[in-house]
């Protein structure tokens, strides 16, 4: 039961991540990407503080030294993915950044020595093939932002596999994997204020933040449901399924972002997102399928 309650909770949270597409795109008009991630979790950092104060005194060296590096991570991934989404499409973005999937069973093996169930073998397989055809990303060549989306997601996989190690370590003590939480959110930040003021300090840039409606929009519904809850469920949740069938629920972000494009702007889908998309359903659905057969 525990294992359904956190896969459900685990699509709600790609559903979230899934609805910041258009609102990242548009408040990069505004500011640079290192500015927009800082401010993002500058916001989460200090929520979630008055959100877990506890969480605070509990930081041992231990703890720390995982959250530095779930920080690190966390922030390299996010820094990437930003930077990339200023010279790739939307879509070719997503699809990459889902190929995360690929990359976690490898992280496991070279990391754990893990061995990988055939199920999850079949829903890496099939999640890949329905990211190619519902975002088709053959139609926009290869980009400066394409090669630094495919590092994010080998770094995002990274990111999967030790956070499902180490708060399962913490099951016993949710007030550290707050910490653990916390920890990211202010790496991370000072990750992006650094990269901020080496983008600024060579062309002395003005670092003036033009607080306009799309970028107030953009970064409290980022740093809150995308960040906040987001990391919150990530931590605590996922130790409760596998790694690799979590890489597959956060694949479905692309097919999330389309449908509440179509929601809000009504964006349309061709045929081949429908096929893609029912694709990418088929890889989260038929693996379970096949086990539960397999088990009467």
């Amino acid at each position: 039961m525990k294992r359904h309650t956190a896969e459900i909770l685990l699509v709600v949270v790609t559903a979230l991540w899934g609805g910041t597409f258009v609102l990242v795109k548009g408040a990069m008009a505004s500011v640079d990407p290192s500015t927009f991630v800082a401010l993002r979790f500058l916001i989460a950092a200090v929520l979630s503080m008055l959100l877990w104060p506890a969480a605070l005194r509990v930081i041992d060296a231990t703890t720390a030294k995982r959250g530095i590096v779930l920080g690190a991570l966390y922030g390299a991934g996010f820094l990437l993915q930003t930077f990339g989404l200023t010279s790739t499409s939307p879509s070719t973005s997503a699809f990459i950044t889902g190929t995360m999937v690929g990359f976690v069973p490898i992280v496991q093996f070279a990391l754990f020595r893990t061995r990988v169930k055939a199920t999850h073998l079949m829903s890496v397989v099939t999640i890949l093939g329905g990211l190619y055809l519902f975002t088709a990303p053959e139609l926009h060549g290869v980009q400066t932002g394409d090669v630094l989306t495919l590092i994010s997601a080998f770094v995002w996989a990274l990111y999967m596999v030790l956070i499902d190690r180490w708060s399962t370590d913490l099951r016993e003590e949710p007030t550290k994997q707050n910490s653990l939480v916390i920890l990211q959110f202010v790496v991370t930040c000072v990750m992006a204020a650094v990269g901020t003021a080496i983008h600024a300090a060579p062309a002395d840039v003005d670092l003036v933040v033009p607080w306009d409606k799309p970028l107030l929009i953009a970064i409290i519904y980022c740093s809150i449901f995308a960040s906040i809850i987001p990391t919150f469920v990530q931590t605590r949740f996922q130790q409760y399924t596998h790694p690799v069938r979590a890489g597959v629920i956060y694949a479905l972000e692309p097919l999330f972002a389309s449908i509440i494009a179509f929601v809000l702007v009504e964006e349309t889908f061709t045929t081949r997102q429908l096929i893609g998309g029912g694709v990418l359903i088929a890889a989260v659905v038929v693996p379970d399928m096949w086990q539960m057969w397999n088990e009467k």
